[in-house]
C-alpha cells in the first residue's frame, strides 16, 4: 500500500542528541558538516484522494515502524536509489484543526538526514528550490474499516462503494516499507517542510530557484522560435518571467510535445537493394 503525501519538507538544525541518533545507523563518526537533515510530513488522518484515511492510533504505531526506514526516489527499490534515512518520528495533534471527519487533525512527522557530498548535492539543491517536495509512503495494514457501515473489508462483503458511499480507515498498520520522493501524491499535504533558520542559506537557495527558472526560461524561448515563429521572442520572455517554476515546467513540456507533433518531411523510400532472384534457374 502506498500512501502519497504533498508539499511538507522543513530544514533542521541539529542538536547533539539528534546528532548521537543519526550516528547510531552510521559505522563512521559524523558531524553536523557532513549532514543535510530536514523533516518531512509523511501522512496524515485527512482523507486522501484514494478516499481513505489514517486513524490516530495507526499514526502513532507508524512513528514507532518508520524510524530507521530508509527514503527512496520513486518507490524503486533499488539500492542505489536510497537517498535519506529517518532517524525520528512522532505524531502532531493539532487543537484548532479537525479533518474532514471530524477528528482532530493528526500528522506524523518524520525526522530524516542524508550525506552531504557531490553526488547528493544536486537532489539537496532541488529539496531546498522547492522542486522535490512531494512524498509517498510504501506501508502494510491489518485493518481496513468502512466508513460507513464499519465492517472489516479485508474480511467481510461491504455493499458500499468506496469514494461513492463511503471512505475505507487504514488500521493497525503491521509494517512500514519505505517512504518516497514521488511526483504525485495521493495525500494532499505530505511531504517536506520549508523552514529555513539561516538567512544565508535562504540567500543561496533563493539564487538556485532563481538559476533553474532563467534555465526554463531561455528553453521555453528556444521551443517557440521553432514551434511558433510568428510570436516574438520580447512577448514569450515577458510571459516567462510572470509564471512561477511549476508553470515554466508545464510550458516547457508543451512545447516539446508540440515540437515532436509538427509534421515531418516524408522520406523517399529506400531503393530496393538489386536482387538477381528472377534469373536464377
Amino acid at each position: 500500500m502506498q500512501k502519497n503525501f504533498d508539499n511538507a519538507i522543513e530544514l533542521n538544525s541539529l542538536s547533539e542528541e539528534e546528532l548521537a541518533q543519526i550516528n547510531t545507523y552510521s559505522l563512521t563518526e559524523l558531524t553536523e558538516n557532513d549532514i543535510f537533515a530536514f523533516s518531512v510530513i509523511l501522512c496524515d488522518n485527512e482523507i486522501d484522494r484514494d478516499y481513505e484515511c489514517f486513524d490516530k492510533d495507526a499514526l502513532i504505531t507508524l512513528s514507532e515502524l518508520f524510524v530507521g526506514k530508509t527514503g527512496i526516489l520513486n518507490h524503486d527499490m533499488k539500492a542505489e536509489n536510497q537517498v535519506a534515512r529517518i532517524y525520528s518520528a512522532e505524531v502532531e495533534e493539532s487543537e484548532n484543526e479537525t479533518s474532514s471527519t471530524g477528528e482532530k487533525y493528526c500528522r506524523l512527522r518524520a525526522k530524516a538526514y542524508m550525506l552531504r557530498n557531490e553526488k547528493s548535492q544536486p537532489l539537496i539543491d532541488e529539496i531546498c528550490a522547492g522542486i522535490k517536495k512531494e512524498v509517498s509512503i510504501n506501508c502494510s495494514v491489518s485493518e481496513i474499516i468502512c466508513s460507513e457501515c464499519g465492517k472489516k473489508v479485508k474480511k467481510e462483503h461491504c455493499s458500499h462503494i468506496k469514494g461513492k458511499d463511503c471512505y475505507h480507515i487504514l488500521r493497525k498498520p503491521t509494517d512500514a516499507y519505505e517512504w518516497s520522493f514521488v511526483a504525485v501524491p495521493a495525500q494532499k499535504k505530505a511531504g517536506t517542510v520549508k523552514n529555513f533558520t539561516i538567512s544565508e542559506d535562504v540567500e543561496k537557495y533563493k539564487a538556485i530557484a532563481e538559476k533553474y527558472n532563467n534555465f526554463l526560461r531561455q528553453e521555453i524561448v528556444k521551443l517557440s522560435a521553432v514551434v511558433s515563429p510568428e510570436m516574438s521572442v520580447k512577448s514569450i520572455d515577458n510571459i516567462c518571467r510572470s509564471l512561477d517554476t511549476d508553470a515554466l515546467e508545464t510550458l516547457r513540456q508543451d512545447f516539446i510535445k508540440a515540437d515532436s507533433c509538427r509534421m515531418k518531411p516524408q522520406l523517399k523510400n529506400e531503393e530496393k537493394e538489386f536482387s538477381n532472384d528472377n534469373f536464377r534457374i
